[in-house]
This record gives structure tokens, sequence and C-alpha cells, in this order.
């Protein structure tokens, strides 16, 4: 049985075929994660004694069939087994429909584990959209399975990398999309999602610096209107509900000054615009926490990565800052690392 001491946190295996399970083995090598949790891996016994293998590990499998059994000892891994393949006709580093509703089921496992107090929150290992799709999902990821399944409907996904924080207006659009979407009303919702959760984390009044959308912040309206006619609105607006947004600056800028303290987080227009500058500054570690669930999520950074699954090199720091970051998150007026 677990001690009140530590949280449970819940740890979808991810998609079988892909780096997922591996990473998670190597992430539960650590010792410091049983130090601040019981992790508790939601997955396929089947594979992860195949992922034991892979990478070498000396931990031991100890299934549980409910999360209270959760032991949290090092040296063990509790497996929460939903039995759903067979690891010895996985197919490693290829898109499997079957891997992908496998992956798919420990989400939806992990989440009803959350919403029902049972883990003091989630994080995901990844999944790959195609497999997915193949299975019949119309959910682009994560993030809309988990807002549909909880009926949320103001969200966001924000990237972590060290004191780099990003939330992004938008995500899976085309680019001439994602332009589309920068409006005012949006933009002011997502000013008032992320200074609700930074509130939640123990930031008392949290400093939003807003990226322009168009190059130099537009000049003057001389290389685009958006900002002039939705961003500054958007900001002036939020500014009145004593929100501390700052902006919107050049993109090329912006970023920096946030790394070097300016800011607690940034509020980017698109995509890639958030998704390079995380990446650039500190790949290895970054990570996402999505906004506005009713329960902690955290994932890793990265994709399934099929050319290095199976090889047992994949790198696991992504995934132990997401165990990381969800303990502090879930604990009472915690914060951000």
């Amino acid at each position: 049985m677990t001690s009140p001491e530590r949280a449970i946190i819940a740890i979808t295996m991810g998609d079988a075929a892909g780096i997922g399970p591996e990473v998670v083995v190597k992430a539960l090598q650590e010792p410091q994660i049983y130090e601040i949790c019981h992790p508790l891996v939601v997955g396929d016994g089947s594979v992860m004694q195949q992922a034991l293998k892979t990478v070498n590990s000396p931990l031991k499998l100890h299934p549980v069939k409910a999360a209270p059994e959760a032991e949290g000892s090092s040296g063990t891994i509790d497996l929460l087994d939903l039995n759903n393949l067979n690891g010895k006709e996985v197919p490693t580093g290829r898109v499997s429909a079957d891997c992908g509703k496998a992956a798919m089921e420990y989400i939806e496992k992990a989440a009803r584990l959350a919403l029902d107090g049972e883990v003091g929150a989630m994080v995901t290992a990844p999944i790959n959209k195609e497999a997915i799709t193949e299975a019949g999902y119309k959910d682009t990821g994560h993030m809309k399975f988990l807002t549909r399944l909880t009926s949320t409907t103001e969200y966001a996904a924000m990237l972590v990398t060290g004191r780099l924080r990003v939330v992004h207006l938008s995500d899976h659009y085309s680019l001439k999309e994602a332009c589309d979407l920068v409006t005012r009303e949006r933009i002011l919702a997502k000013l008032k999602l992320t200074n609700n959760s930074f509130q939640q984390w123990g930031f008392e009044h949290p400093c939003i610096g807003v990226a322009a959308l168009n190059p130099h912040g537009s000049d003057g309206g001389l290389f685009g209107s958006e900002e002039i006619e939705q961003i500054m609105p958007a900001v002036d607006e939020a500014k009145k509900l004593g929100i501390d947004a700052r902006g919107p600056f050049p993109a090329d800028s912006i970023f920096y000054r946030a790394i070097n303290g300016e800011f607690d987080v940034i509020l980017a227009m698109y995509h890639d615009q958030g998704h390079i500058a995380i990446k650039v500054h500190g790949f290895e570690k970054s990570l996402t926490v999505t906004l506005g669930l009713p329960f902690v999520r955290t994932s890793v950074d990265h994709g399934t990565a099929f050319d290095i699954a199976g090889k047992g090199i994949a790198d696991s720091q992504s995934l132990v800052e997401a165990i990381k970051t969800a303990v502090a998150l879930s604990e009472e007026k915690g914060k951000l690392l």
C-alpha cells in the first residue's frame, strides 16, 4: 500500500512499437523518481517485460489490480496491466493500428484514475498519430482526446524547458489556418487560462509575454494587421482584468527575454513559433503540460521515434522531467520547477 507522503502518478506506456516502453523503464531506474512519488505504469505486461530486456534493466515488474496497491519501491515497476497486446507480436518501429488502439486505452484508463482521484496526476509517453487514426480515433493527439473525454472547452498546450515556458494559441493546424485563429477573443481566452493556471501553481501575479505574429511585430501595420486589430486589443482587455500581460513583442526576441527572466511564460501565436524556441533552447529536457484539464497532465516532448525503437538507446530525460513536473504541479499550491 502507498504512503500519504508521496502521490501516485500514473504513467502511460505509449505506443508499444515506439520508444515509449523503453524510456519508461529508463526513467524508473532513476532513484529520484521514487523519492518524490509512487509511479504507476499503465500499459501491457508483455511489452514492458520486453522493454526491460531491451535496455538490460535490473528492475522487476510488480503487477497490481488497482492504483492503491502501488508500492512505490525502487527496484520495481508497479504495473496496471491492461493485457491488450502480445509483446512478441508488436511490430517494433512500424505503424500499427493494434498498438495505436492499445495506447489510447492506456490514456483513457489513466485519465479515469485521475478523474476519480486515485492518482495525483498522469504523465504520458508518446503515441503515434497515424497509428491511432488507423485504429479509428478521430482525435489528433493526447490533448484533443483528453479534452473530449473530460468535456473541457478551454485548454492549451504549454511546453517547458528550464526557465522557458510557452503556451500555444493553436496547435495542429496549417500555418494558413493558424493565422486565421489569431483573434482577439481567442487570445484573451488563452491569457485568462494561462493566468488562472499559473496562479493555481503558486504564481501570485504571473507575467505573460505575448508574441507578435508578423515580422518586427508588423512595424506599425506595414507587415500585417493582426497586431493592431487583434493582439493589442486582447492584451489591453486582459490588463483591465488585472492580468499582467505584455506585448505583443517580436517573436525573434521575446523568447530570449523570457529565458533571462523577464516573463514567467510566453503566449505564442502558433505551433512552430513556440516549439522551435523550446527545442532549440533545451530539447532533451523539454516537456508538455496541458492547461485546462480537471487534473494535472504532463507529457514527453518527443514522438515515438520509430527509427531507434527497440535499440535501447532512447533518452529518457524528457520523461523524467515530465514526472518531476507532474509531482510539483499536483501538490497543494505546487509550482513549476
